[in-house]
């Protein structure tokens, strides 16, 4: 008997070889920006919406977390679609606004009378049992689900539903799900509604857009729970064990690093972006 590799060195090359071919995905109404970039960094919403090139790559075991969770999402929105009135993947289009903004809402819902509109997001299990926990959504969530209920003047509730992708150590299972019911008029977090979170995220997206119209990189500028804003002043490596999550995840962190905080143009930041896939720093 041998050990050897062969499988998984085929599914990676084959999930690697699946993200590439599939590409970016376009904004669902061919804006400049997406509604679920919601309390991103803003530099990271400015890289992606000027579309430079990611300088790290996914691992496998990343890459097969997404698909499994893209799987159940499915599931469940499928599972929706069958019991109630909805219309799925929901095309939402801010630009009245005056920010280039779109995004695609998990579904429009007509329940017991009143219009939801549904936001489904597959979990791991720590940041799953954290909502278990606290009983309540993550602001992020709130957000992203707000802006899209701005299309829909029917919609007068968000229904937000967590889904385990795993079971954890300290109680729940894989597929238990949490659901929050939340009216938009609703003080849910630190006093504030989904309306009024909604409107302060749509001002940091023109803030964004404002910038690369004066062919400006955003500065790397992130967000807490609270919504409370955060200058990151030395970013942590892409995969550190410590530091700001969104650094340590984020595909252009190098760049980022590269260019410093504040102040940098879209041309500067693009030879960086240059100079490091050149140089083979793509990893």
């Amino acid at each position: 008997m041998k050990y050897t590799s062969t499988a998984s060195d085929a599914f990676a090359k084959y999930l690697q070889d699946k993200r590439e071919a599939d590409g970016p995905k376009d904004t669902a109404a061919g804006t400049l920006l997406r509604c679920s970039d919601a309390q991103n960094c803003l530099r990271q919403r400015g890289f992606a919406a000027a579309k430079f090139p990611e300088v790290h790559s996914i691992d496998t075991n990343t890459l097969l977390a997404f698909s499994l969770g893209t799987s159940m999402h499915e599931l469940l929105q499928e599972s929706i679609s069958n019991s109630y009135d909805m219309e799925s993947e929901a095309v939402v289009d801010l630009s009245a606004t005056g920010v280039s903004l779109s995004g695609s809402a998990d579904g429009v819902v007509e329940i017991d009378g009143e219009t939801r509109l549904l936001e489904i997001k597959t979990m791991s299990s720590y940041p799953y049992r954290l909502a278990k926990e606290s009983g309540m959504p993550k602001r992020q969530h709130v957000a992203q689900a707000a802006l899209y209920a701005m299309g829909f003047p029917e919609v007068t509730k968000l229904w937000i539903v967590y889904l385990a992708k795993e079971s954890g150590f300290r109680g729940h299972k894989a597929g238990e799900m949490l659901e929050f019911v939340i009216d938009l008029d609703e003080q849910i977090i630190d006093g504030y509604t989904p309306r009024e979170i909604a409107e302060q995220e749509l001002e940091h997206f023109r803030s964004v857009q404002k910038d690369l119209s004066e062919d400006m990189l955003p500065d790397a500028v992130v967000f807490d729970d609270d919504g409370a804003d955060m200058l990151i002043e030395k970013p942590p490596a892409y995969g550190a064990a410590k530091g700001q999550w969104q650094c340590r995840f984020c595909r252009y962190q190098s760049i980022c690093e590269a260019v410093g905080p504040t102040e940098v143009t879209l041309d500067a930041a693009r030879t960086h972006a240059e100079w490091l896939t050149h140089e083979g720093e793509t990893v």
